[in-house]
């Protein structure tokens, strides 16, 4: 599996720690940081291949941040995340969807469904062992 360097915005450390910690066992790079404007700030200079973003965050939460990056047409595979909030996460990984994100991943997650939203984002299946 081909490794990928992401992008991972949350505003709990405790969630960007792990986060990491999970992708690296996965064979992948990243950077974390806080919340969306952050994210906007590390772009540039970042060469990422996906983002992995919160849809609940102060200053620029993820919905604000995915219609940013569909305004600047910035090519990233965008996996969104959430845990709810004062309404379901599904309804929040609904806006995502809408919004532009390629894979959603309900939180809490482990290491396998981290994996698979990132192999779904890259169309990197399994089914190709014969």
């Amino acid at each position: 599996m081909p490794s990928h360097h992401i992008l991972v915005v949350d505003d709990e450390a405790e969630v960007r720690n792990v986060t990491k910690l999970l992708l690296e066992m996965c064979g992948h790079t990243a950077v974390c940081v806080a919340d969306g404007r952050a994210a906007l700030r590390a772009l540039p200079a970042g060469k990422f291949d996906a983002i992995l973003t919160d849809m609940l965050m102060p200053e620029m939460d993820g919905v604000e941040l995915l219609n940013e990056l569909r305004r600047k047409k910035t090519p990233l595979r965008v996996i969104a995340m959430s845990g709810g909030g004062q309404a379901p996460k599904e309804s929040y990984l609904q806006m995502a969807k809408h919004c532009g994100a390629h894979v959603l991943l309900p939180k809490p997650f482990n290491r396998e469904q981290l994996d698979a939203a990132i192999k779904q984002a890259f169309g990197e299946t399994e089914e190709k062992k014969a």
